[in-house]
């Protein structure tokens, strides 16, 4: 080679050596690019084979169970997550662009997944170091929610967006804001707009004004911390962002938004949507238990019944507050009262109205309304004096109250009344009005257990009762709702009306699934309820419930345990019965409390409310019951000279037939020589009693006997009815006439009234009843004035004929 020839070098450009290593990393990101695309294909592909099958999105979204009174106010809702559902078309546009605005503003241009929006939402909350837009789409977060868990894994977002995509092939776009709308949580236990609006706004979602639209939007990023109730603050911040974004995309005008953003909220009280309407917490967890066994957890929670109540909330309203300011008195008073119950229903159809099962169910749960069980003492007693009158006795039954004992498997039995005293003969009447133990016994005694036992289980009585004479005290344990129910049967006069609180259940689409009716059976004459409803007037108007008179036609009955661990009232009219029990969980005794204290007077205060819309009604007295008048102190047929006359039921045949012995001192004194003289006197005046008229010169004259003349009726005449004694003496003297009839062992006095002379010395009077029969009647008229002897004459009437005929019999 030529040494002096050129020398030829080649080399490579510059550039190619600057990019090789830039050749090199781009060759490795691309493999490791496609590594993770197959890595990500591969998981795509994995998670697509697992993913639900979004056409369930269709179906109608779960909702509450709503539970409403009888007046159709909402009571409660039972939910996992609270919501009601509406089509979009009853969603205000406002709210619809107030939602997308900040959620998701390209809403109708993507096809689920938003890789752009993504992006700038991205972007946007890391200059604002805070999340102020979101990043999944409205699609996306229909798939969250509906199928997905919150978990936040790749794998869960990549399925995110592989439902999200198949949604927007499935569904349009108006479907799928429908169900976002209805499914998306606002906080407060509120699921969709409407429960939305009805929490925060106190209204239907239809009547929603722009502020409320965007204070509700803002609320879907972070319902657990944005409360307007406890950082209003942050949230009119949020509204005024989305009232901002609204602006911008040209929903609404910057001055409509400037104008939106400085309205007041009007906000409604802090409450959360699972507590809205539950004004009866015990009522509620009575049915609860019906509806789960018939319709299953799923249907009550998420299937969005409808149920309807026979709930009154007034009532319900007025029984808590009257149990809770009974036991708040009794504590005061240091009676060692913690605990009531209170049940109100309609004696004809059953319909539950109040149910009170103890004093905060927020502090105890358990329903003493009608899961305790305690024994009612003296409020059993009506059942065994029902059995008693259903077998032929009356209230007039004479019963000796007088010390007992038996010998039981325990030992001897000697039981005493309350007051440790004994009244002796009593009628009936008397013992059930006074509530003494000893004839409620014997009663029983007489007509056997069995008998009461089977009567209470047909009146409602469902609890086991012991066949042992001290079921007559009460002694065997029941609810306050059973036994409420069964004295029901005498309110609606022997018709029984099972407790009913469901009246009727609906579909989410409105279907009927269940409709009840009263279930009544009649399970004691008319008669005999009437009779027994008498007899417990008296307990309010004369015995141990006088506390629980309202000044209208009541009955009732106290209870009390002997030791004082549970005292009861059980009261009703003719159109609502209400049962009140009060004692301590523990069972420990209260300080000496009796029915007739602290259960009447809950009674009573929850009774005044109820009565304001009851009709001021009696009950119809039925065709076999008839009305009399006795005399108080001894059930006899009453007459002028009873001293307590009162109008008294009797099953028509077992009223009394004997009329009222009066003798009064000045009466016994005369009678004697009044008799002795009666066939004299008759025999000197045919017309009449003999001696001088008024006018005779004899009159003023002190030594001379009084003047007295009967004028009517005429001797020896057949008794009239009414029977119309007239006659005349001097004017001011008393006039005493006797009635008397004839019989073997000599003259019975049935009835004597005392009467005053007029100015002119007429005296009359009518006797209106009708005399039990005899073959004749001696009529005496005694005169007296003070200082001067009396003057009697006697006249004989003879009985009217039998109707059949027959001779009457003494």
């Amino acid at each position: 080679m030529d040494p002096s020839a050129p020398t030829v070098r080649f080399t490579l450009p510059r550039s190619r050596w600057v990019f090789r290593p830039a050749l090199i990393v781009l060759g490795v990101l691309a493999l490791l690019g496609t590594t993770a695309a197959g890595l990500l294909l591969g998981i795509a592909a994995s998670i697509a084979g697992r993913l639900p099958d979004v056409t369930t999105l269709s179906a109608p979204p779960p909702e509450a169970t709503r539970i409403y009174a009888r007046d159709g106010q909402l009571v409660a809702s039972l939910y996992r997550e609270n919501r009601v559902f509406v089509s979009l078309d009853r969603i205000p546009l406002a709210l619809q662009q107030a939602v997308l605005a900040i959620e998701d503003d390209r809403f109708y241009r993507h096809h689920g997944v938003d890789l752009r929006g993504t992006l700038r939402a991205l972007w946007r909350n890391l200059l604002a170091r805070d999340i102020v837009e979101g990043g999944s789409t409205v699609t996306q977060q229909v798939a969250r929610i509906v199928f997905l868990s919150p978990e936040r894994l790749v794998s869960r977002k990549l399925a995110e967006m592989l439902l999200a995509v198949e949604i927007e092939r499935r569904f349009t776009k108006a479907e799928i804001l429908e169900r976002y709308l209805n499914q998306v949580y606002f906080g407060h236990g509120a699921y969709g707009v409407e429960m939305a609006a009805r929490v925060f706004f106190g209204k239907p979602v239809e009547e929603l004004r722009l502020p409320e639209a965007a204070l509700l939007a803002g609320l879907i990023r972070a319902p657990s911390v944005s409360s307007p109730y406890r950082n209003l603050e942050k949230v009119r911040a949020r509204q005024r962002l989305v009232l901002e974004r609204m602006a911008d995309l040209g929903y609404i005008s910057e001055a409509a938004a400037q104008q939106a953003a400085a309205e007041p909220l009007g906000l409604t009280q802090e409450r959360n949507a699972g507590l809205i309407g539950i004004r009866a917490p015990y009522f509620v967890a009575y049915i609860l238990p019906y509806l789960l066994e018939r319709y299953g957890e799923e249907a009550v929670y998420r299937g969005g019944l409808q149920v309807h109540t026979t709930l009154d909330i007034d009532l319900q309203a007025a029984a808590e507050k009257a149990v809770r300011r009974g036991i708040d008195a009794a504590q005061q008073s240091r009676l060692n009262v913690t605990q009531g119950a209170l049940v109100a229903l309609e004696p004809q159809t059953g319909a539950i109205r109040a149910m009170i099962g103890g004093y905060a169910f927020e502090a105890s749960q358990f329903n003493r309304a009608w899961q305790a069980r305690r024994p009612p003492g003296s409020a059993f007693k009506p059942f065994v004096y029902v059995a008693a009158i259903a077998s032929g006795m009356s209230p007039s039954t004479v019963i000796v109250d007088e010390p007992i004992e038996y010998e039981t498997p325990e030992g001897l039995w000697q039981p005493k009344n309350y007051t440790e005293e004994f009244a002796g003969p009593v009628r009936m009447r008397q013992a059930i009005e006074r509530s003494i133990n000893i004839p409620a016994i014997k009663t029983l005694e007489q007509l056997g257990p069995g008998r009461v036992i089977a009567l209470a289980q047909r009146m409602g009585i469902t609890s086991p009762l012991r066949p042992d004479l001290s079921l007559a005290l009460g002694s065997s344990e029941v609810t306050l709702l059973e036994l409420t129910s069964a004295y029901g049967v005498l309110g609606a006069q022997g018709v029984r009306a099972d407790p009913v609180a469901i009246l009727r259940v609906l579909d989410q689409s409105g279907r009927v699934l269940e409709e009840r009716v009263p279930r009544r059976q009649v399970v004691l004459s008319p008669e005999v309820a009437h009779v027994m409803i008498d007899v417990l007037k008296g307990v309010i108007t004369r015995g141990t419930g006088r506390g629980a008179d309202l000044g209208r036609p009541v009955a009732g009955k106290t209870g009390t345990t002997d030791d004082y661990r549970n005292a009861w009232f059980l009261g009703f009219t003719p159109h609502l019965i209400a049962g009140v029990w009060v004692g301590n969980d523990d069972n420990s005794a209260m300080e000496r409390v009796v029915g007739a204290t602290v259960p009447t007077q809950i009674w009573r205060a929850f009774m005044e409310v109820a009565a304001q819309a009851l009709p001021e009604a009696d009950w119809e007295v039925p065709a076999g019951v008839s009305v009399v008048t006795v005399c108080g102190t001894s059930g006899l047929r009453a007459t002028l000279g009873c001293d307590d006359p009162r109008r008294e039921a009797f099953i028509s045949g077992t009223e009394p037939t004997e009329y009222l012995l009066v003798e009064s001192s000045e009466v016994r004194l005369n009678r004697t020589r009044t008799w002795r003289r009666a066939s004299s006197d008759s025999a000197e005046s045919p017309g009449g009693a003999g001696g001088a008229g008024a006018d005779d010169a004899s009159a003023n004259d002190p030594d001379q006997p009084l003047p007295l003349s009967v004028t009517a009726p005429a001797a020896g005449q057949i008794l009239p009815t009414p029977l119309v004694i007239e006659g005349i003496t001097i004017p001011g003297a008393k006039v005493v006439i006797v009635i008397a009839a004839e019989a073997p062992g000599g003259p019975v006095e049935i009835a004597s009234v005392s009467v005053g002379a007029k100015r002119d010395g007429t005296f009359a009077h009518t006797f209106w009843q009708p005399l039990p029969s005899s073959a004749r009647y001696a009529i005496t008229v005694t005169a007296h004035v003070r200082g001067r002897e009396p003057a009697s004459a006697t006249l004989t009437l003879e009985a009217p004929p039998h109707p059949d005929g027959r001779e009457s019999t003494p």
